[in-house]
């Protein structure tokens, strides 16, 4: 049987800081990334108004309606974009869209037609980029919107789903790197 330690956030081995102290941002990042995470690409428009991240934070939140939640940098282009549109799509990668993944986590990331061509998706009934090998794709339409300290939540109603046929393992982020699911048989 293991144990566990319980210490309060920003603790050290040896040190405890006084109540109230609050992790910082790095303590507080490398503490999340002990949570697995299902990898998205959330994607505005198509075409020139292409835009699109990705992200490691969608929660369902409700069945029915349909309802999931994303969190966006607040001063990310897609903020704008999502505001502008009244909506997005999330795409669900799978482990061979790794490299999707990277791509548009970085701050260089394509945008425009360059990001539709990227991502060799199309565009769904919503007029936003759905990609092609995704476990999932949901069409959303913004039902709120909510600040998050340096985040925005942007909470969106599904209109369409979209599960491939043949879809390949989801991707997972782990303590910094991807990861697989094990099979349970």
């Amino acid at each position: 049987m293991s144990t566990h330690t319980a210490r309060r956030a920003g603790a050290t081995a040896g040190h405890d800081r006084d109540r109230g102290t609050e992790p910082g941002r790095t303590e507080f990042r490398r503490a999340m990334g002990l949570l697995p995470t299902g990898v998205a690409v959330v994607t505005v428009g198509s075409g020139e108004q292409t835009e699109a991240v990705t992200v490691g934070s969608v929660v369902s939140v409700s069945l029915d309606p349909a309802l999931v939640l994303v969190s966006l940098g607040s001063t990310g282009r897609l903020v704008e974009a999502i505001d502008r549109a009244g909506g997005f799509a999330v795409n669900v990668l799978t482990t061979e869209q790794s490299d999707l993944s990277a791509c548009f986590a970085s701050h260089d990331r394509p945008h425009g037609r360059g990001a539709e061509e990227r991502l060799g998706g199309v565009a769904g009934a919503s007029g936003h980029v759905l990609l092609r090998d995704a476990v999932l794709s949901m069409e959303c339409r913004t039902e709120h919107r909510y600040p998050g300290g340096d985040h925005v939540l942007f909470l969106g109603r599904v209109d369409e789903l979209h599960t491939a046929e043949a879809a390949g393992s989801p991707l997972v982020h782990h303590r910094g790197a991807y990861t697989t699911l094990k099979d349970p048989c």
